[in-house]
């Protein structure tokens, strides 16, 4: 479980680091897009909020999820998902350096946990090797020119994009980076953990990605007829009041009950991908529960004192919050949908029924100050008047 709502390749400076991109020096391409070139276009040209799928954002969180060893309450990934991967690397007798170096990534994440707010990051990149290039320049920034390292030895970033300045992408992402990784250890865990990546990908994920892409596929399409034309358009008033009238979302393997969520500049929320077109309907709890994300977050901030938001005690807040907050959204936009939601989200959590109301289950699992309840209120009424 993770505090969060984000608003606000590595050429890596050692010699001998193969690139961000794979061993070879020659860039590797973005996976091509795997839904019907018809669906493709029929989505982005005819809804605001269109549903979609990214090979970049599903390969980083990938990442963060295999070095996660528990979940408490509703868990960022899937159960079962680093269970499923080991297996299935098993199976096709793959080994990576992701593999070799969980342990010291794992220690990493357990001396400085603010390491994982670098996942919501990742929404801001459209392709891996674009990432790669941001996270190499800020790696090498000061350090290194495009061509060469400080001590004359070539650098690998020379095999990649070739420019005298960054562009104003690079360095918004450069400026995000540096506010996370901070330290010279929080930024040698970061080029641990994108070498590692780098070689996930090009040995196993890219493949794995493309194949259960086409296995997806229909629940691609059911997700996107799901909510696109039918429940988009219940959201649209409080969409607007919070001004996020336009955005994307995408339908990210490795995610569960926890989505992720950036809304500075771009609006882009990441939702667990359901496992069945059957199940589609999950889709719209997990984006009403990501939707609901900053109202939970303020609401949060209001209801504890700067001593509690300094030691921790806040963020023990924040899950129960967005939960809380997505059922208070529905409620206002698509009432129908409140028990299916509180289930999900019950089910996400493992919290048995034990028989009783599910609206009484769902309010002892997630408990709030009333003081929060009581924000949510009234951001969300003001949300849905627009005002």
């Amino acid at each position: 479980m993770r505090s969060r709502v984000a608003t606000a390749s590595v050429g890596l400076l050692a010699a001998g680091c193969s690139g961000l991109m794979g061993a070879s020096t020659t860039p590797v391409a973005e996976p091509a897009p795997v839904a019907p070139q018809s669906i493709s276009q029929e989505v982005i040209g005819q809804t605001p909020w269109p549903v979609k799928t990214r090979y970049v954002v599903d390969l980083w969180l990938h990442g963060f999820a295999m070095l996660e060893t528990d979940s408490i309450g509703v868990p960022d990934f899937r159960r079962d998902y680093r269970d499923a991967m080991v297996v299935e690397k098993n199976s096709r007798n793959i080994t990576t350096r992701l593999d070799d170096n969980t342990d010291a990534l794992r220690r990493g994440l357990r001396q400085n946990p603010e390491l994982i707010l670098g996942q919501e990051l990742v929404l801001k990149e459209q392709s891996w090797e674009e990432m790669g290039n941001d996270i190499a320049a800020f790696l090498t920034a000061g350090t290194a020119t495009a061509g060469g390292s400080k001590d004359g030895r070539p650098s690998i970033l020379s095999t990649w994009k070739r420019t005298r300045e960054p562009s104003a992408e690079t360095t918004d992402m450069m400026t995000a980076l540096g506010r996370i990784y901070r330290t010279e250890s929080d930024r040698a865990w970061l080029k641990l953990f994108a070498l590692s990546l780098t070689d996930e990908h090009s040995k196993f994920y890219e493949q794995y990605w493309r194949d259960q892409q086409r296995t997806m596929r229909p629940v691609l399409v059911a997700v996107d007829s799901l909510f696109s034309q039918r429940y988009l358009k219940f959201f649209r008033s409080y969409l607007r009041g919070m001004q996020l009238p336009t955005g994307e979302i995408l339908l990210s393997l490795p995610l569960d009950g926890e989505g992720r969520t950036f809304l500075a500049g771009q609006h882009s929320i990441a939702i667990g991908f359901p496992v069945s077109a059957d199940s589609s309907l999950e889709a719209v709890y997990s984006f009403a529960h990501e939707a609901a994300a900053v109202v939970a977050a303020d609401a949060v901030q209001e209801g504890t004192t700067v001593a509690e938001q300094r030691s921790g005690v806040a963020g023990r807040y924040a899950s129960p919050a967005e939960v809380r907050g997505g059922a208070m959204l529905l409620q206002r936009a698509i009432p129908e949908l409140v028990p299916g939601y509180e289930r999900h989200y019950l089910s996400a959590a493992r919290v048995p029924m034990s028989g009783a109301a599910v609206d009484t289950v769902f309010v002892r699992a997630f408990p709030l100050k009333q003081s929060m309840i009581d924000a949510m209120d009234r951001k969300l009424d003001s949300a849905m008047r627009g005002s």
